[in-house]
């Protein structure tokens, strides 16, 4: 916990020993939010990749070593799934 929350609490009164939940909450947060980024850039990755797969650039697909059905095999899965 930051030294300026601690500040806060202390100052409305809160004792250190009720703080662990919000140690808690905020890995909670941290985790959402990694993985919401993550999400977010699954879903633009696999984005691109279809628009690569529709173009039929055959030697863009051959650089990141995949075929055009793997593309769209990719493309097609939700963002949620790795």
């Amino acid at each position: 916990m930051s030294p300026s929350i601690a500040r806060l609490l202390s100052a409305r009164g809160i004792a250190p020993s009720a703080q662990p939940h919000l140690k808690a909450r905020s890995g909670l947060i941290a985790t959402a939010r990694s993985t919401v980024g993550r999400w977010f850039a699954r879903s633009r990755q696999r984005r691109a990749l279809r628009e690569i797969a529709e173009r039929n650039d055959f030697h863009l697909l051959k650089d990141i070593g995949v075929s055009r059905e793997e593309a769209f095999r990719e493309a097609d899965k939700p963002f949620w799934r790795g």
